[in-house]
């Protein structure tokens, strides 16, 4: 079962607790009664943007699914005073301006809920930055041909040595049809008991989309053994013939340099929540990070105050980039145009206007016919979008 990591903290607090020491070491479990808990994912870069802060709060009621903290003030302050101030968007509590993290600068969170609660992190530095370099290479795993993603990067001062990663990948689609027109109902003769139709213009651009996937486990890595401090960690395989590799594809990398707290947190809860059945109800519990109540000593929060440096790299190819000898994956399903007479269009199976999209028409004595075929095969905007990303390169 793979889950984001919101959902990985909320099922994890619900049934697994643990004393985290290191990344190696065995972890010891407490029993925990479980009410509810404050979920925090709060990750301050030494990127100059709008820093974003998640708020949510798990409790045995809600099947561990976090629900979003509203109202609540959030604010990050530095050890020279300079308050920078959250405000509520959506889902998120995004940073009023535009702010990084300063090397020598130490950073602290603070959190009051609508409810009048109080919490606070511990004081974090930012890490050192180092670049991220990533590679393809042609592998088989578990029998099966692919291309394999790999993170390769090398710090000479031996000084980085926890790593987490994120990815965003984005693919072309291209449908196998192109829809030139479109069939829309301009009536019902009742008489008759079918619907009457007009042929009109088809939407522009139906047949070429970009969809995006994001990478939703936990991916970490350390060079702690390693003297030469050499990364080359596998982030992502996928089979030569999965059909986001069929046109054009690419993958965008961060990887965010962690200090060792911060990566025995996210391995911890990497780790529980890959342990057992998530859905037991015989491991209640919860996970400890840096951050605390100020109002309650003996209340329980969940989450983890990350000041990181980050760097980011894209690549894209296609698919005869990497395996130039190979026919790729035709489309992602199949797709069989059908025949269709007008006078079939009746009330009872009118719905296939709404399920299919019109091809042209199709010969026949007396008798007007549509050749159709359903709607994923030729309108990919039923599914993905056509506007094309400003960072797309063809």
């Amino acid at each position: 079962m793979k889950l984001s990591i919101p959902k990985k903290i909320g099922f994890t607090l619900l049934f697994v607790a643990v004393l985290m020491s290191s990344c190696t070491e065995q972890y010891a479990f407490q029993n925990q009664i479980f009410e509810e808990a404050l979920i925090v994912e709060a990750t301050i870069t030494n990127e100059m943007t709008h820093q974003e802060v998640k708020l949510s709060r798990a409790s045995a009621v809600n099947d561990g699914l976090p629900l979003m903290e509203f109202g609540a003030v959030v604010t990050v302050v530095n050890n020279s005073g300079t308050e920078f101030n959250f405000e509520e968007k959506g889902d998120k509590y995004i940073s009023e301006t535009k702010f990084k993290a300063e090397p020598n600068s130490y950073y602290q969170l603070k959190i009051r809920t609508v409810s009048g609660k109080e919490y606070i992190s511990s004081t974090e530095q930012v890490t050192a930055e180092n670049t991220i370099n990533v590679a393809t290479a042609v592998i088989e795993k578990e029998g099966e041909k692919g291309v394999q993603i790999n993170i390769k990067n090398y710090d000479p001062t031996n000084s980085s040595k926890f790593y987490r990663y994120e990815y965003e990948e984005t693919y072309q689609i291209k449908t196998n049809f192109e829809v030139k027109e479109q069939l829309k109902e301009s009536g019902y003769i009742a008489y008759n008991n079918y619907f009457k139709l007009d042929i009109l213009p088809a939407k522009s651009n139906t047949r070429i989309c970009y969809s995006t996937n994001y990478s939703s486990e936990i991916l970490q890595t350390n060079t702690v053994d390693q003297q030469k401090a050499l990364v080359n960690y596998a982030i992502r395989f996928i089979s030569q013939n999965d059909y986001i590799l069929t046109n054009r594809y690419t993958i965008k990398v961060k990887q965010y340099t962690q200090n060792r707290a911060a990566y025995d947190y996210y391995y911890t809860l990497n780790k529980m929540s890959g342990t057992g059945d998530l859905l037991s109800p015989n491991q209640p519990g919860y996970i400890v990070g840096n951050i605390k109540s100020t109002t309650n000593a003996s209340e329980k929060v969940v989450g983890f105050f990350e000041v990181a440096s980050v760097s980011q790299k894209r690549i894209f190819f296609n698919y005869e980039d990497i395996f130039p000898s190979q026919k790729p994956t035709d489309y992602f399903r199949e797709c069989e145009p059908i025949l269709v007479e007008h006078e079939n269009l009746s009330k009872d199976n009118f719905s296939i206007l709404r399920s299919h999209v019109y091809l042209g028409p199709g010969a026949g004595l007396n008798v007007t016919k549509y050749y159709m075929v359903e709607k994923e095969c030729g309108d990919c905007t039923t599914f993905s979008s056509n506007v094309k990303p400003s960072f797309w390169i063809d």
